[in-house]
């Protein structure tokens, strides 16, 4: 009885240890894997930008595409999806995104602390900017 007990222990940690490696890890999830933002795709009425989530503010997110930063408003953003995550972190309909989205896609940004004007300058400067780009593509 006591072996039966023991190899029944046994099946069952072994069966839990198993379940944890199922879903998302950090070793297959791109951005864990440097110091890059989560890569994220937009469509605005004025055409679609895919590029890398910079910073998440209250008015709307900052996007590295096509080598330029731009401030995406909320208000501009038709629908978005982030690689790798959730439908339930985009961003649609010309909306605000809920405070835990918000904060979700903070996390997923290259810079979740937000920015300073210092970093924002010096971003600008290495891309050649004088100032964030709008929405137009």
């Amino acid at each position: 009885m006591i072996r039966l007990t023991g190899l029944l222990t046994l099946v069952i940690l072994a069966c839990l240890s198993n379940g944890c490696r199922l879903g998302m890890t950090a070793s297959k999830y791109r951005p864990a894997q440097g110091p890059r933002g989560a890569n994220m795709h937009v469509k605005t009425a004025q055409g679609e930008l895919s590029g890398e989530l910079i910073e998440v503010r209250d008015t709307g997110i900052v996007l590295l595409a096509d080598q330029k930063l731009r401030l995406l408003p909320y208000t501009a953003i038709l629908s978005s999806e982030v690689d790798q995550t959730p439908s339930r972190y985009s961003i649609s309909k010309r909306t605000v995104p809920k405070p835990d989205v918000q904060a979700q896609l903070r996390l997923l940004s290259r810079f979740p602390q937000g920015l300073t004007p210092e970093l924002m300058r010096q971003l600008l400067d290495a891309n050649g900017q004088a100032e964030l780009a709008g929405v137009n593509p």
